[in-house]
């Protein structure tokens, strides 16, 4: 939506509780809160349909570490391996029915691994309460479905 015009700043209100999940992703990504949340901004607006330009160029603020590739092991970056199992565990002891193709074991499999893991972690912050929006549930419950739907197909291409 580029008119040739600079970008201009935009205020926002947060809730504490908001302020402060803004506040320790931007810490997790090693990046300024405004920066956190203007990419939540596009991402909003790019999830509405918007056609965007590309995000400004940052002027300031820490370095990202550089990037290598991830290896067998490693785990998921957003949950440390020493509690993917623990909380897998946790995810199969609530949803019985749903999970019930997870292997004891998830080995090698990266894929289920963090799938897996993303829904464990998914549903760790609906408890707490960092998402106040009923329909992040329902979108939770959604993927949960295609999920279990996956691990079905999986299982069946596995006989």
């Amino acid at each position: 939506m580029s008119n040739g015009r600079p970008p201009r700043r935009v205020a926002l209100t947060l809730a504490v509780d908001e302020r402060a999940a803004l506040r320790a992703i931007a810490v997790r990504r090693g990046e300024p809160e405004a920066t956190t949340a203007a990419r939540f901004v596009r991402a909003g607006l790019a999830g509405d349909g918007a056609e965007l330009d590309e995000p400004p160029q940052r002027r300031r603020g820490p370095k990202s570490p550089p990037r290598r590739e991830p290896r067998a092991g490693d785990g998921c970056p957003w949950l440390p391996a020493s509690e993917h199992n623990t909380a897998v565990a946790r995810l199969r002891d609530r949803y019985p029915s749903d999970l019930r193709h997870v292997p004891n074991h998830l080995g090698e499999d990266r894929a289920l691994a963090e799938r897996i893991a993303a829904l464990s972690v998914w549903r760790a912050e609906i408890d707490a309460g960092l998402h106040r929006d009923p329909r992040v549930e329902l979108a939770f419950s959604d993927e949960l479905a295609r999920t279990s739907r996956w691990l079905e197909e999986r299982r069946r291409r596995t006989r």
